[in-house]
């Protein structure tokens, strides 16, 4: 792709000049475990670069981008060569800051990592391994350190040996087949038998920071090409990037949101990806992705915690400030005092001068002066213990005062309470007397019902004795059924039960309950209904038995002359049956009321 641009062509000239001038430097690399010398790390890198293929140039590079093949982890010969000291530092934005001091606090980075320094490929590769292990909520994205058998397990750099201390590290990254090593170019160690280094203390890339957490964070990378990477990013040095890379930034480009390069290298289009990176910039990718959630709550509670340093050094200033209020009053008041009591003991002297003879009364005026100054300064004390003791008075009457609205709260909520619960009281003694009224009407019916029954069966003791006196023998057995002997007549056998009476009486009973049920609700209407169906079903039994004994009645005077021994029995028959009706009912109405009273005195009780 040509770029026409006169400024991107400068831009990239001027590049070039910086990598140059920084390879010529002469500052001696930061050796390995190995000790390195700078002629010896050019050698190696120069043997490996004769032993990896030539990449073909961008702009003939086939539109195929390998994918998922390892970051790369080859140092280019620019950071092979220390950089030198930093003379303008780098501006730490705010949000790398944070993203810093979230991972020192959740332990993936060390405590004494200062944001602006340069971070070396050593660290980043300790940071991201302990970062996924500690950060990572997914087992599949975490990479495990790695151990070492010995005879057995394979080195991946030469450089890295297990005595090394951050060997579990990067062996671990190498293992998982996160960036190049000898386990995973068997082709390079064809062509080339020479060591592969890691070069730990060489600082960190901008292509190794974004391919290193892509390869970790993605398992497998997007294809690439030069013409999609300018698209995405717009670079103007894509023919700088390591074309194993553009996959990672691809991907790290693509995610839809501010991904690693746009959090810790801002607007840019130059790439520059040999350029080292600060431990900021590092945090900075480590914190994104899968352990953006806990980085942010990390993050969330570091600033609750400045708002509350803050409001501390706001309250400490306020106090420093009263207190240097109330002591410039008392040094102008000490100060005047003072300032009168020399104007008194000049005054003095002038007068020892003037009026040798008055000594000894200025003597005892400057005496009582010392004195007054000594009462001051105690009264001073005094005011100063005073407005301790007004202070902490103040607070108690605070602390009551607070004490007294919440008891007051309590006790507006108890009143509130104990008039519902005598609003209800209320409403259940009113049901219960509604209750009890109905079951008193009840009752009283059902008394005078049995009653009547008692009178009409002594009615009929008279008129079966009156039977036997005239020659009609009466039989009674225990349950109130008579029967009459061969020979019987119908005699004085015109007498009827009635039964008119009891049945409006019960109709006028039931009316009176269902008035009283009408004006109660719940359990008490409930109770006063099944009071009625009862008496209801009696009144109707009475109904059905007083059809059936006028139409028996009505038979009996058709046929009185031939049927008149059937007839008395038939009678004294329908006779005993209302009698045992009528005791039977009354029987079981005062059984129910006493049951209601019961419940109701046991349901008031409770």
């Amino acid at each position: 792709m040509s770029l026409p641009s006169v400024e991107i062509k400068n831009a990239s000239l001027e590049d070039n000049k910086l990598n140059e001038s920084e390879s010529s430097q002469t500052t001696p690399v930061l050796a390995p475990a190995h000790s390195l010398t700078i002629e010896q790390s050019k050698i190696d890198y120069d043997g490996m670069k004769d032993g990896i293929p030539d990449f073909e140039s961008p702009t003939h590079r086939s539109s195929f981008s390998p994918v998922g093949i390892p970051a790369p982890s080859a140092v280019s010969a620019d950071l092979q060569v220390h950089p030198g000291e930093v003379l303008v530092p780098a501006v730490v934005d705010q949000f790398q800051g944070q993203a810093l001091a979230a991972l020192q606090v959740l332990k993936v980075i060390e405590a004494e990592a200062l944001p602006g320094d340069l971070c070396t490929r050593r660290e980043y590769a300790r940071w991201l391994v302990a970062a996924s292990n500690a950060l990572s909520r997914n087992v599949v994205s975490k990479v495990y350190p790695a151990m070492y058998v010995e005879n057995v397990t394979e080195l991946a750099f030469d450089d890295i040996i297990p005595e090394d201390p951050d060997f579990s590290s990067i062996q671990g990254l190498a293992e998982a087949g996160l960036i190049s090593s000898k386990l995973s170019n068997q082709e390079l160690l064809n062509y080339n038998r020479g060591p592969v280094y890691f070069s730990p203390e060489s600082p960190l890339s901008r292509q190794d920071l974004v391919s290193w957490k892509m390869a970790l964070e993605k398992r497998q990378l997007p294809e690439a090409d030069q013409e999609i990477l300018y698209q995405l990013s717009g670079f103007i040095d894509i023919d700088k990037i390591n074309p194993d890379a553009w996959p990672a930034l691809v991907a790290d480009l693509s995610t839809g949101e501010p991904g690693i390069i746009a959090l810790a290298f801002g607007c840019t289009r130059l790439f520059q990806p040999n350029k080292p990176v600060t431990k900021a910039q590092a945090a900075v990718a480590i914190a994104t992705g899968e352990a953006s959630d806990l980085v942010s709550e990390e993050l969330a509670r570091i600033e609750a915690e400045s708002v509350a340093e803050n409001a501390v050094s706001a309250h400490n200033a306020l106090v420093a400030e009263v207190e240097k209020d109330v002591n410039a009053n008392f040094e102008k008041e000490l100060s005047m005092e003072r300032e009168k009591i020399d104007a008194l003991e000049k005054m003095a002297e002038e007068a020892k001068r003037e009026l040798e003879r008055l000594r000894t009364e200025r003597e005892e005026e400057n005496m009582v002066l010392m004195k007054d100054r000594a009462a001051i300064s105690a009264e001073t004390e005094i005011l100063s213990r005073l407005r301790r003791e007004v202070e902490e008075q103040l607070e108690s009457m605070i602390n009551d005062k607070v004490e007294i609205s919440y008891e007051k709260e309590r006790i507006s909520k108890l009143r509130k309470e104990t008039e519902d619960e005598t609003q209800e009281i209320v409403r259940l003694q009113h049901e219960l007397e509604v209750e009890r009224k109905a079951l008193s009407m009840a009752r009283a019916w059902a008394e005078d019902e049995a009653k009547r029954a008692r009178e009409q069966a002594k009615a009929l003791e008279e008129a079966r004795e009156q039977w036997e006196r005239r020659g009609v023998k009466v039989v009674v057995d225990n349950d109130l059924h008579e029967e009459s002997v061969a020979g019987d007549t119908w005699v004085n056998v015109g007498k009827q039960v009635a039964v008119e009476g009891t049945i409006s009486r019960g109709e006028t009973l039931v009316g009176k309950l269902k008035t009283l049920a009408s004006e109660v609700e719940g359990k008490s209407r409930e109770f006063i209904d099944k009071i009625v169906q009862r008496i209801q079903y009696l009144i109707s039994v009475l109904r059905k038995w007083a059809s059936e004994a006028g139409a028996k009645a009505e038979e009996l005077k058709d046929g009185a002359v031939l049927k008149a021994r059937g007839s008395v029995q038939e009678m004294q028959q329908t006779t005993a049956g209302f009698s045992s009706a009528v005791k039977e009912g009354a029987k079981r109405v005062a059984g129910d009321c006493r049951e209601g009273v019961e419940k109701l005195t046991q349901r008031f009780r409770t």
